[in-house]
């Protein structure tokens, strides 16, 4: 599974990030919108610094943010739920923006101007119906305002700099074709952490619970609030494991799946309608499914170099708040 599922409400040309960011287990999801495009270093999983202590501590006030009624809010006061909360995310941001200047440098390269505006149009032409207001306003739910969105153009032109050529061939241009505009079947899903619930689900369903309602009272996936309802399905959308595109192309409409094992989940599934019909003819997209293509290999590249350059880098942490207290990866 990739992070998580898609809202129904989402456009088509979202879902082809899909073919991008494949996980093995169910968690939650940001928009599809963005994944060809938010930095890479929300997708590196790192082995935590050691805390070091500090060897002088300095006392001094911060400034103060806000006041309630006769009560004045420092920095200080909210630096401990703030590094809880995403410090950890930002050292990340800041590890990677480091590592990169220095393979930058090293290279010889330099992120111009012109650079950033190449990513800005990246990010405005991934869907058609969505604005600059829009794509900030997603951005700003996943806690990126302004200085943040400029620190992420800048580390995706860096990556993009580091990348080599691309050379993109008719079958994967035909597989995004399909991922994009072929057919996809409305489902609905359950997953569960073991067997034996997915066989007490079953049962339920058996003897005639409704499978959203269902859904909506066991599944531990974020589309149980919406009854397990999930974007339609394409049987070619590779981040959709093989066992649920293969479930889902024989799967008879309103009738539920046995259980099938994903990773360390278990999933039931059921056909709700009869599959959409293609969106475009193949010939008339076929450019910018190139250009979605090319974006995709490109953002593989992204991530595997991200990667190499953290590992370049040597970090020591003095503050143990920027341990994520819950120990769990982003």
């Amino acid at each position: 599974f990739v992070s998580g599922w898609v809202s129904p409400q989402m456009g088509q040309t979202s879902i082809l990030c899909l073919a991008m960011l494949i996980q093995p287990i169910v968690a939650s999801r940001l928009p599809l919108l963005l994944c060809l495009f938010l930095s890479a270093s929300a997708c590196q999983k790192q082995a935590t610094p050691p805390i070091q202590q500090a060897t002088m501590k300095i006392q001094v006030k911060s400034p103060i943010v806000a006041t309630i009624n006769n009560s004045t809010i420092r920095q200080e006061d909210l630096w401990i739920a703030l590094m809880e909360c995403s410090g950890q995310e930002i050292l990340d941001d800041l590890i990677l923006t480091t590592a990169l200047e220095n393979e930058l440098a090293t290279n010889g390269f330099e992120v111009l101007q012109t650079d950033l505006r190449y990513e800005e149009d990246i990010l405005l032409s991934l869907s058609s119906r969505t604005n600059e207001d829009s794509i900030n306003k997603i951005l700003q739910d996943r806690g990126i305002g302004p200085e943040r969105k400029s620190q992420l153009l800048w580390r995706n032109a860096a990556l993009r700099k580091l990348t080599s050529e691309i050379e993109v061939g008719d079958e994967a241009v035909k597989r995004m074709y399909s991922i994009v505009h072929g057919p996809k079947y409305p489902a609905r899903i359950i997953v569960l952490t073991t067997l034996g619930e997915a066989n007490e689900t079953i049962v339920r369903l058996q003897d005639g619970e409704t499978f959203s309602d269902v859904a909506l009272e066991v599944s531990i996936d974020p589309s149980a609030s919406l009854g397990g309802l999930v974007n339609p399905i394409s049987t070619s959308d590779p981040a959709w494991p093989s066992t649920i595109r293969e479930s889902i192309s024989t799967a008879k409409v309103n009738e539920f799946s046995e259980p099938i094992f994903i990773g360390d989940r278990w999933v039931l599934l059921t056909v709700t309608g009869t599959p959409s019909t293609p969106t475009a003819i193949f010939e008339d997209v076929e450019n910018e499914m190139r250009r979605l293509t090319t974006l995709a290999q490109e953002r593989f590249q992204m991530e595997k170099i991200a990667q190499k350059v953290i590992e370049k880098v040597n970090v020591r942490i003095f503050d143990q708040h920027l341990i994520n207290p819950s120990g769990s990866d982003r």
